[in-house]
């Protein structure tokens, strides 16, 4: 496997690149329960930015259902995929139905007052105002996966959801049409779940950027998502995007 270079390079001949985005932890921060996290205004900008630079091929590649994410995000990024790849904008998908295998879920979310969320294609089980719970949450939903499904295990979230769907099929399903087409995709994410991403993305010629530590197939690695917003705005528009919260 090739060493991940621990700094991106400092400039990107965009014309040639088309950029792949995790939603949370990457565009927004983080925050304790999914309905506050907000992204912030000095990002919008530089996705305009990278409309431009690229040609459009820009687009959001999040594990929120389509519903929840498009609320979140400026209208021109109209491209996005949600519940990990198996919500596409303008692509007709079958979730399948996870009634029975949430089951398990739900009870233990119930005995706990853990948030669990059902997306098309996903259920996921919340455990950041219970980190405690996190081993319990994590064998719960293991046990659950039945021929079909798989388990995701994320930042504070264990989740179920359709085995061959995920962000690198959404990234692949994407570069076949245009204006991503021919391009070299870059593919920007912090959790477990953009590792899928990395993969498809560096097999297709292009790069993957990890946010924060642990390990990653991404060939490229940043410290922090200020530090992310910041690299994606040198290399844009070359300033700094300073977030709230950034150091100064």
């Amino acid at each position: 496997m090739t060493a991940v270079r621990h700094t991106p390079p400092g400039g990107l001949d965009w014309s040639k690149h088309a950029l792949f985005l995790d939603f949370d932890g990457t565009l927004a921060p983080l925050a304790d329960h999914p309905d506050d996290v907000r992204l912030p205004a000095r990002i919008v900008p530089v996705l305009h930015a990278a409309l431009a630079a690229t040609g459009g091929a820009v687009a959001v590649l999040s594990g929120r259902a389509l519903a929840d994410l498009d609320p979140h995000l400026p209208p021109r990024i109209t491209v996005r995929a949600g519940s990990h790849g198996a919500e596409m904008t303008g692509i007709d998908t079958q979730p399948g139905d996870l009634s029975g295998p949430a089951r398990p879920l739900a009870a233990l979310a119930a005995a706990h007052d853990l948030l669990i969320e059902t997306k098309p294609g996903v259920v996921a089980l919340h455990y950041r105002s219970r980190p405690d719970l996190g081993p319990l949450v994590r064998r719960t939903v293991d046990e659950a996966v039945i021929p079909g499904l798989r388990a995701l295990h994320g930042n504070m979230v264990s989740e179920i959801a359709r085995a061959g769907i995920d962000k690198g099929t959404a990234l692949a399903a994407l570069m076949a049409r245009p204006p991503f087409a021919g391009r070299l995709p870059v593919m920007v994410g912090d959790d477990v779940t953009d590792e899928d991403g990395f993969r498809r993305a560096q097999a297709m010629g292009g790069a993957g950027l990890h946010i924060g530590a642990g390990p990653t197939v991404a060939l490229w690695r940043l410290p922090s998502i200020h530090a992310a917003h910041d690299w994606l705005a040198r290399t844009l528009t070359g300033t700094p995007a300073r977030t709230e919260g950034a150091a100064p």
